[in-house]
Parts: structure tokens; sequence; C-alpha cells
């Protein structure tokens, strides 16, 4: 066994390895291959060519990005991939946060900013900020559903 981890460790010398990009990649091709099981059943050719050739697509580009050994290209990618998944991660949780808990919304302190999660009690209310402790009135136009 010792063998084949230095051997192993020998040939990936030099080469870029796996990253971010990369596991999104293998998810993204095992989603595409779990879709094209009950597809080859349900007897639809061509949407099911559709999903297995994007499996084996993205399956082997993730390979390619795995064994390459022009790891400053890859870094780049990979570094692309990361400022887009920034982007797009607050924005989802976001809407979760917002469309989330219907007994509970959230507000930012006018004072120093910080996030709070308030009760979703309708009328007028005094809350409190844990942080600066300086306290505002939040009306709440909505009740939960309790």
């Amino acid at each position: 066994m010792q063998i084949f981890l230095i051997n192993l460790r020998a040939f990936m010398a030099g080469r870029y390895g796996f990253d971010q990009l990369g596991g999104f990649l293998f998810g993204l091709s095992m989603v595409f291959w779990l879709l094209c099981i009950p597809l080859r059943w349900m007897h639809l050719p061509r949407v099911y060519f559709i999903f297995w050739a994007l499996n084996t697509g993205l399956y082997v580009f993730a390979l390619f990005r795995i064994f390459s050994r022009n790891t400053y290209r890859r870094t780049v990618e990979n570094e692309r991939y990361l400022r887009l998944r920034g982007r797009i991660l607050p924005f989802l949780q976001r809407q979760r946060e917002k469309h989330g808990d219907p007994d509970y919304f959230f507000k930012n302190c006018p004072f120093c900013g910080t996030k709070l999660r308030l009760r979703r009690v309708r009328g007028r209310h005094t809350s409190k900020c844990p942080k600066c402790g300086k306290k505002f009135t939040v009306r709440v136009l909505r009740g939960g559903k309790n």
C-alpha cells in the first residue's frame, strides 16, 4: 500500500489537484448522474442523452482540472468560481432569511448595523440591540403564524 501511495504522490507532483470548483463539478456531475437513472427507465432517450452528456462532460472536465499541470490557469478558474459563489450565496441566504421562518424577521440596528432576529408580533414595539444596548422602535405590519 505504501508503494502505491509513494507512486501516486510522485505522479501528482506538479499537478493542480482538487479544489472547491472541482468539488462543485463532481457534485453537479453526481446530480446529473442521479437524474439519468430514472430517465433511462422512462424511455426518454433524448432527455437521457442530454443529462448523460452533461454528467460525462462535467466529470471529464473535473478530472482534467485535477491532473492539469497548468496550475496558474486552474487557480484563476477557482478564484473566479469563488468570487461568483461569494456573490450568490449571500443572496440565497437573504432569501432564506426573508421567507424562511414566518414567526421571525430580520432587521438591522439603526445605530450599529447589527442584524437582529425579531419576533413577528403585529404592532409597534421597542427593541434593544444586544451589541450596542440602544433602544429603537420597530413596527410590524403582519403577525406570524404562531
